[in-house]
């Protein structure tokens, strides 16, 4: 059973309303007898649990799953009584789990920052985002990293794009101070660069597709693939308090995360038109997101978080927070990341 609530820190978009109406409108209705945990044989001996979800609204990785999840009635099969809320971002979503308006929810990689600070603890990895680039007008004398110097640079702080300016500018031995940093919000990125305000934009998908397709001789100085040792992982987190306090609902939901990825990775354009009928967002944007986002097996990400893999992934990511100031120093991954949580939902669909 899943119902929907917007939060003070989430109702700030217009979009989220009309999200919650449409998902409130394709959630399974309640009824006498639905979502029975007895109604699947399987979860007949398990107690129904409560659980405050969050997600990014436009995200393929945060409404895609949301979506799915309720598509294929996954909460009732884990006996679960969601409530779902949708955000614009990852950061709110930490300040609603440190005000208890959530338990789980939904970042990006240039998130990742706030759980290895001791914010939140990630329980999953989502995906590797391929997404991210540094892009110059042509004609701006801008080919490669190297020419970055003393150009004006408009990336949005904190995020994604900070992170693969940072890659570029570092890889052309060269830092922030090297440049002038325009910080503007990601939608004023696109606008700035497409109106000619700024020749350079460091940004992600999908507004990194819109600026390609309006301005179409932009050059592409960096990008994801460029740096192969740096994983811009998403994932979902749970807040410190309900890892010790709600641990059996945080496990049901990674048995529904685990089945909704799995079903992603083998049929990605239904999980795009359930996420766009929910959302409202535009197909195209949602399947552009999908191109560039890696996912991996759920019986992989098992194997990576038993091998180390896992951990060596977010390492990457804090040396890059670490370079941008983000983190003064990196923290061990065993602190921030609970494996053990997903390995007993993977055992428990076994």
């Amino acid at each position: 059973m899943s119902s929907i609530r917007m939060s003070g820190i989430a109702a700030t978009a217009t979009i989220a309303t009309a999200l919650a109406l449409t998902l409130a409108g394709c959630a399974p209705a309640a009824s006498p007898g639905a979502g029975d945990a007895s109604s699947d044989p399987s979860e007949a001996t398990r107690e129904r649990v409560s659980l405050n979800v969050g997600y990014i609204d436009t995200s393929i990785n945060g409404v895609g799953v949301i979506a799915t999840a309720n598509e294929l009635k996954l909460w009732e099969k884990y006996g679960i009584d969601v409530t779902l809320t949708p955000f614009t971002n990852g950061p709110t979503q930490i300040q609603a789990m440190q005000a208890n308006q959530i338990d789980v929810g939904y970042i990006g990689g240039g998130a990742t920052w706030l759980p290895a600070t001791g914010q939140a603890t990630i329980i999953v990895p989502s995906e590797v985002s391929l997404g991210d680039v540094v892009l110059a007008r042509a004609g701006s004398g801008v080919e490669t990293p190297e020419d970055l110097k003393g150009k004006k640079v408009g990336v949005p702080e904190g995020g994604s794009g900070e992170m693969i300016l940072a890659l570029a500018l570092s890889e052309a031995g060269l830092s922030m101070s090297d440049i002038e940093k325009v910080v503007l919000d990601p939608p004023s990125i696109v606008s700035a660069y497409v109106g000619g305000q700024i020749d350079i934009a460091a940004i992600f998908s999908p507004l990194s597709a819109q600026i390609m397709e309006s301005v179409p001789d932009t050059v592409t100085v960096a990008k994801n693939a460029d740096y192969p040792d740096t994983s811009f992982l998403g994932s979902w987190v749970a807040s410190n308090d309900a890892v010790t306090d709600k641990a059996d609902a945080i496990e049901r939901f990674l048995e529904v995360y685990a089945d909704v990825n799995d079903f992603r990775v083998e049929d990605t354009e239904q999980v795009v038109e359930w996420a766009s009928a929910a959302s409202g967002a535009p197909v195209d944007q949602l399947t552009e997101q999908a191109k560039v986002s890696q996912w991996t097996p759920s019986d992989e990400i098992l194997a990576n978080n038993e091998d180390g893999t896992t951990f060596d992934q977010y390492n990457s990511l804090q040396d890059v927070f670490v370079s941008t100031g983000r983190m003064e120093k990196a923290n061990d991954p065993e602190t921030f990341v609970n494996t053990e949580l997903f390995a007993a939902a993977m055992k428990a669909r076994s």
